[in-house]
């Protein structure tokens, strides 16, 4: 499962190196789908310029593991700074975006924690990772169980505008998918699943890469909140794979 690491790096990586592209076209930073800036902050196009170009950097660093801890970490700052601050104002008004921007947070500190004693220089470091690798987990499991409430909560419009017309069933894929995101966030907080949580997650949130969101952003490429969806879905797949893999390696 050790081997799960470096696939994992590169789907973080290139669902990134996307984003930051977004970055640019959408002449705002939009990792976490912040809202929009108060009239009163004129920063933007340059810090959407600024912000994507080391977006891409990071995610390119990360890629060719040159740096590859601080430039995770950037991207993670970066959320933090610019994303989770924006959502708290409004945090009840769009709670879900909320969540996802701490979930990526999250899968920031795990991937630089999958270096952690690999590099030169971070062996004395090695014992931090646990903790990395927590941070992360907690953040995440949020996200997948406020994902799973939300399947509950708003499930015919779940299920009439997400699933594509050619699943079957809606309404029980719908339940079903919200039982999984529990499931999974459940087995993140917990140690002793924590790895096999991982896998499965990844498993299912690649599946629906596959089936829900290239098919969405295909059906309209002009959508933005679809082509963030798909870059979305590959970042947290690769985020899973990477924490099955370093909790392997650790074991």
């Amino acid at each position: 499962m050790e081997k799960l690491i470096k696939p994992g790096r590169l789907m973080f990586s290139i669902g990134f190196i996307a984003l930051g592209i977004i970055c640019f076209i959408s002449k705002d930073f939009i990792v976490g789908r912040p809202p929009a800036w108060p009239v009163s902050i004129t920063l933007n196009p340059w810090l959407a310029y600024i912000t994507g170009a080391l977006i891409i950097i990071s995610a390119m660093a990360i890629v060719i593991e040159v740096k590859a801890i601080p430039a995770a970490l950037l991207i993670g700052a970066l959320i933090l700074v610019l994303s989770l601050s924006r959502h708290i104002p409004h945090f009840m008004d769009d709670w879900a975006n909320a969540y996802k921007a701490m979930a990526l947070l999250g899968g920031c500190l795990i991937v630089a924690a999958s270096f952690l004693g690999e590099q030169r220089g971070t062996l004395n470091w090695k014992n931090k990772q646990e903790y990395l690798v927590l941070a992360g987990s907690v953040l995440i499991a949020a996200f997948f169980i406020a994902c799973g409430y939300a399947h509950f909560k708003f499930a015919g419009f779940i299920a009439t505008g997400f699933i594509p017309d050619y699943i079957p069933f809606h309404s029980f894929f719908t339940y079903f998918a919200g039982v999984c995101l529990f499931a999974g966030g459940a087995g993140l907080l917990i140690p002793q699943t924590r790895k096999l949580a991982a896998l499965l997650s990844g498993i299912m949130v690649l599946g629906w890469f596959f089936l829900l969101h290239i098919p969405r952003f295909l059906a309209n490429t002009h959508d933005a909140s679809d082509r963030m969806g798909i870059c979305e879905a590959f970042i947290f797949a690769g985020i899973f794979f990477v924490l099955a893999g370093t909790i392997a390696r650790k074991r």
